[in-house]
């Protein structure tokens, strides 16, 4: 479904109000983002699942105090990140669970390029982007998905990440000194282009 601005605002509206249509509509628009930053954030897939419905359960039901759809973004994704970093750390972590010292290992994928790319260029950049971001640290990388993806301002990946909005800065900034110092920085930017 394609909306304008305006259209999207005017949904936002009807959301607060508690319509049923405009809530269906926010589930469906966020819910791609979500489950791809649960699975970034190294949870497994139904448990991210079950964390995005969770959360969108909480929403129907409670007082609804976002004030922007901007706003409401971050909500979803602060509250999808904490609902599994407490699953994770409550739950008795079995061995097929590989869960890091910071309880969610961040890992960016790149399959959104598939929707993009020709076939022969695919696999050629999807290998560079990968390349390049195994020279990133878990925290870095998850930063630089909610800056460059998820186009969040440097406050929100602060609190998302437990950081003062300095460090947020300074961890993109360093995150993208190291990718520049790569040898392959034409191959990544060109990828940019694309996947964000």
């Amino acid at each position: 479904m394609s909306i304008t601005i305006p259209d999207h605002q005017g949904l936002f509206s009807k959301f607060i109000e508690g319509d049923k249509e405009a809530f269906s509509f926010f589930y469906e628009f966020y819910i791609n983002d979500l489950y791809a930053y649960g699975i970034s954030l190294g949870g497994e897939k139904e448990v991210v699942k079950d964390a995005i419905q969770d959360i969108f359960l909480k929403v129907y039901f409670e007082e609804k105090k976002y004030s922007s759809v901007d706003h409401f973004k971050y909500f979803l994704l602060k509250s999808l990140k904490n609902r599994l970093y407490n699953f994770y750390k409550s739950k008795a972590v079995s061995s097929t669970t590989d869960i890091s010292e910071e309880v969610l290992n961040f890992s960016i994928t790149t399959t959104v390029l598939d929707k993009i790319i020709e076939e022969e260029d695919r696999v050629i950049i999807k290998q560079q982007v990968d390349d390049l971001l195994l020279k990133l640290t878990s925290r870095q990388k998850e930063a630089i998905y909610l800056r460059y993806i998820q186009e969040l301002e440097y406050e929100e990946i602060a609190e998302i990440m437990d950081i003062t909005p300095h460090a947020a800065r300074k961890l993109i900034s360093r995150s993208m000194k190291r990718l520049r110092e790569g040898e392959q920085l034409i191959s990544l930017i060109s990828a940019m282009l694309f996947f964000f």
